[in-house]
């Protein structure tokens, strides 16, 4: 879709605001080497996610797919997913009919960490406007434009009302990071890749959402369902719970 320079930018800062009230949605997110091409994503996890409730029920496994590839004889609770809930700021998850949750991350209102799947969204409401339009392609069926751009992580944590964490790395470095987001003709972003603000580069993190709208219903457990126990998580990784 092309257009005026004025509409391009306003276009693509407008789509996380966009993609926010679209209620509902099925997502997927990775980490990945290289430019974020559809053949070389490395997905991580998938589920559904209720925008407006910040809350995310997916099958996530707990190392990226570059790590687990290169495990050898590595414990089957490592290699298979788990079910995580992403509740707010808080991430969650199951172990048997408990939920664990680190003890530092109990905030449900506060910011997102930048390991939650819809922290590339929350990045996207820094939209600079130094937006280069790259193209059009298929995503899950979805017609979409490529746009290329950087944002701006201070800008973004302005403008969302519960901020938003940033990963270690330069400050200058989170006013400018490289990003690539998929709009589709309504202006919603079908698929966002943010560059990894710290150590390897060549990493990105990606979050892809189709199927706008999805009927589904996530129930955040009781407070007496969770946990903050470490021997839980070393439990799960032993493969014993």
């Amino acid at each position: 879709m092309t257009g005026s320079p004025e509409d391009v930018t306003a276009r693509v800062q407008t789509a996380a605001a966009r993609t926010s009230a679209a209620g509902s949605a099925r997502l997927s997110y990775g980490l990945h080497f290289g430019a974020p091409t559809l053949e070389e994503q490395e997905w991580d996890g998938e589920g559904v996610v209720d925008f407006a409730a910040r809350q995310a029920q997916v099958s996530e496994f707990l190392l990226p797919a570059h790590v687990r590839n290169g495990m050898q004889n590595a414990p089957e609770a490592i290699t298979k997913p788990h079910e995580n809930l992403y509740d707010g700021a808080t991430r969650l998850m199951r172990v048997g009919d408990s939920w664990l949750a680190a003890p530092d991350d109990v905030d449900r209102d506060g910011p997102r960490s930048h390991h939650d799947p819809l922290w590339p969204l929350d990045a996207l409401f820094g939209a600079s406007d130094d937006i280069i339009e790259a193209g059009t392609g298929t995503i899950r069926d979805a017609t979409t434009t490529h746009y290329r751009l950087t944002l701006d992580i201070p800008a973004a944590d302005e403008l969302l009302p519960t901020g938003i964490k940033v990963p270690e790395g330069s400050f200058r470095h989170l006013r400018e990071l490289p990003a690539e987001v998929w709009l589709d003709d309504a202006g919603l972003a079908r698929r966002i890749a943010i560059q990894n603000a710290a150590g390897n580069r060549q990493i990105w993190k990606v979050t892809e959402f189709w199927d706008f709208g999805v009927t589904m219903a996530i129930t955040p457990p009781d407070a007496d369902q969770i946990t903050t126990d470490p021997a839980d998580f070393h439990r799960i990784l032993m493969g014993d719970g």
